[in-house]
């Protein structure tokens, strides 16, 4: 009894771990300017298309008027004029904290603390975003890109749109296998929904009628 220990009074095996060596750390690759604008770009398109679906969202819910390639183009070139003044406020900005931590010598207390070690990192970020800017606003005039941008916002807001409105029929609607007496009540539902459609069909030809009608 007297050899015995619990397992936590055991005592563990001590690692024997080599002193830390830097030099065998593997040589950190630097980053081009190139991919550091393209990343900057699929930064900037992403936020604008999602700032583009929200506002076709929005007009879908909101207004009565039906989707416009034209007025979508119109969106599109807005939010993209919108990335290019953010972009270039952010130059502006890394511009000024550029010329602040030339004066600077030491090292950095915190990752926004820049010195004059930092006015090549501080370079290269002005002048990404610089270019960010450049590119935004010359694909603001590319009629095929714009369409692209508007397509791709549109299918992410229509998807945005379907869940929740699966959502919302399912919280308000039971399953069809949950509902008492679905099949007895199928036939008059189907007609209900038949009566619907030709309402619906009537008035949209009613409409195209008077749209019909020439103005003089």
């Amino acid at each position: 009894m007297g050899g015995f220990r619990w397992p936590w009074e055991r005592r563990r095996a001590r690692l024997k771990l080599a002193p830390f060596d830097r030099s065998r750390l593997p040589e950190a690759r630097e980053v081009s300017f190139a991919e550091m604008l393209e990343e900057g770009m699929l930064m900037a398109e992403s936020a604008g298309r999602m700032a583009l679906k929200n506002r076709l969202i929005v007009d879908a819910l909101r207004t009565d008027e039906p989707f416009s390639d034209e007025r979508a183009a119109e969106q599109a070139r807005a939010v993209l004029y919108e990335l290019v003044q953010e972009a270039d406020e952010a130059a502006e900005h890394v511009a000024e904290e550029r010329e602040v931590a030339g004066k600077r010598d030491g090292r950095s207390q915190h990752q926004h603390d820049y010195h004059r070690s930092d006015l090549l990192n501080l370079r290269r970020r002005e002048k990404v975003y610089a270019s960010v800017a450049k590119e935004l606003w010359t694909k603001r005039s590319d009629d095929a890109y714009v369409a692209e941008f508007v397509e791709r916002s549109r299918e992410a807001a229509w998807q945005e749109l379907g869940t929740a409105i699966e959502h919302e029929l399912d919280r308000r609607w039971p399953r069809y296998d949950e509902e008492p007496d679905y099949a007895g009540a199928r036939s008059e539902r189907m007609a209900g929904v038949g009566d619907d459609l030709q309402r619906e069909l009537g008035r949209l030809a009613a409409q195209r009628a008077v749209e019909a009608i020439p103005e003089y």
